[in-house]
């Protein structure tokens, strides 16, 4: 018989088997077992992730007490506090011109012989710019020559017939001088002035105090030499001269011409000298004074003249209200030309003694204004009270908050609309304490 040891037989005679309930048990305390390796094992990997992560913690709080420590400078420039004169400007627009233009006219009539400049040319004083025919001029100059030597002629033949009375002479001048003085004063009138000297004039005439005139006269010397200098004169008159610098402009005429007295040859224009005439306010005018500073500014050519104000119109235009200002300046390179368009700033009211700040160094916050003064390397924040002020400039009248301003300070100008107080700050550049009106003091100046 075969026996199936799969299923164990009951009885004696069958082999003995492990029983089902043994089994289950044993693998029981094998899962068991397990388990709590397991949970051992899970127990053991957390308390080292909890320690590593505390070490973690620690070391970020140690770095970020660390960056609080270096705390990061602000960059900005500053500019410095001064006591100085604070300038309102006056504003002006009008036009340049020249002060010396003429139309160069013939003085005598004539053949154009010559013609030494044309237009654009520039010529100096006493250069000559055309030349008349002289040959005729030259004859009548010989012959009023001629003339006075036969006048001559006949005073050395008649010299001796007559005699002068110094005395005579210095009466009547005496005597004229006092007839001068009454009419003068209102108590003669014209007519009986005229009538008074007609007597005392044949008075001394008589005395000898004219007969040297009186001969001259009767001889025709008088007349020779008279008709002999103006003779000259024309003939100096047909070289025609510029009579001062200038530029010329507009000529006229041309070689062979006959001109006429009176006739334009050319018009000359003095560059070299000119003048910015500019309307002011009548508003403007309470405290503008000659010499005062200007900046004359022209578009035309992109710049700007320094200047001063040379005259003040004593009248006023009625219809504008306003009045008329003139800045003369050199010219010397030519780039400025009558006619063109200009703009002037005046130094129109001059406060003296005030304390200053750049303008950009005042913010407002919570409307009140206040400045970043420089304090080693921390802006320290001061509410001040402000005055006057300019484009540049403006005036401190006092300081809150327990800080002070002295000249020579230096302020913060830049990059500090989000600054507060003591913040660490690093100085990139220094701006000079210039100003816009220093040209008004030899070698600079301190007016703001």
């Amino acid at each position: 018989m075969t026996v199936d040891s799969t299923f164990p037989t009951t009885g004696r005679g069958r082999r003995a088997g492990v029983s089902p309930a043994v089994t289950l048990l044993s693998a029981g305390v094998v899962v068991l077992a397990g388990l709590i390796g397991a949970c051992a094992g899970k127990g053991g990997d957390g308390a080292a992730a909890d320690s590593a992560a505390a070490d973690s913690t620690a070391t970020a709080e140690a770095d970020t007490g660390a960056n609080a420590k270096q705390e990061k400078a602000i960059k900005v420039d500053v500019g410095f506090v001064v006591r100085g004169d604070l300038v309102e400007s006056i504003f002006a627009d009008g036009e340049i011109r020249t002060p010396r233009m003429l139309e160069v006219k013939a003085k005598i009539g004539g053949q154009l012989v010559e013609v030494l400049v044309r237009d654009g040319d520039h010529v100096a004083r006493n250069q000559l710019l055309a030349r008349i025919d002289p040959r005729e001029y030259r004859l009548d100059l010989e012959q009023s020559r001629y003339e006075h030597l036969r006048a001559l002629s006949q005073v050395a033949a008649e010299q001796d017939t007559y005699s002068v009375d110094l005395d005579a002479v210095r009466e009547f001048a005496a005597r004229r001088a006092e007839l001068e003085a009454q009419r003068d004063r209102g108590a003669l009138s014209d007519v009986e002035y005229q009538t008074r000297l007609l007597e005392l004039e044949m008075a001394a005439l008589e005395q000898g105090a004219f007969r040297q005139e009186v001969f001259q006269q009767r001889t025709g010397l008088a007349d020779a030499r008279v008709s002999e200098e103006r003779a000259r004169l024309n003939l100096e008159y047909t070289e025609i001269r510029a009579p001062f610098a200038a530029t010329v402009q507009g000529r006229q005429v041309v070689v062979g011409e006959n001109i006429a007295a009176g006739q334009t040859i050319c018009t000359l224009f003095d560059n070299e000298h000119l003048e910015a005439v500019v309307n002011v306010l009548e508003a403007d005018l309470a405290d503008l004074e000659p010499g005062r500073a200007v900046r004359v500014a022209v578009p035309a050519v992109r710049d700007t003249l320094l200047a001063k104000v040379d005259v003040i119109s004593p009248s006023l235009d009625p219809a504008s209200r306003t009045c008329e200002i003139l800045i003369r300046f050199a010219n010397p390179s030519g780039r400025f030309r009558p006619g063109m368009f200009c703009r002037a700033e005046i130094a129109g009211v001059v406060h003296p003694d005030r304390l200053e700040v750049p303008k950009a160094a005042v913010l407002v916050r919570d409307d009140r204004p206040l400045v970043f003064k420089r304090a080693g390397d921390r802006a320290q924040w001061l509410y001040v009270t402000t005055g006057l002020e300019n484009d540049s400039w403006v005036e401190i009248l006092e300081v809150h908050s327990g800080g002070s301003l002295a000249p020579g300070d230096e302020v913060v100008v830049s990059d500090h609309l989000t600054l507060s107080h003591e913040a660490l700050i690093d100085v990139r550049r220094q701006v000079p304490a210039s100003s816009r009106w220093d040209f008004r003091h030899e070698g600079g100046g301190n007016g703001r």
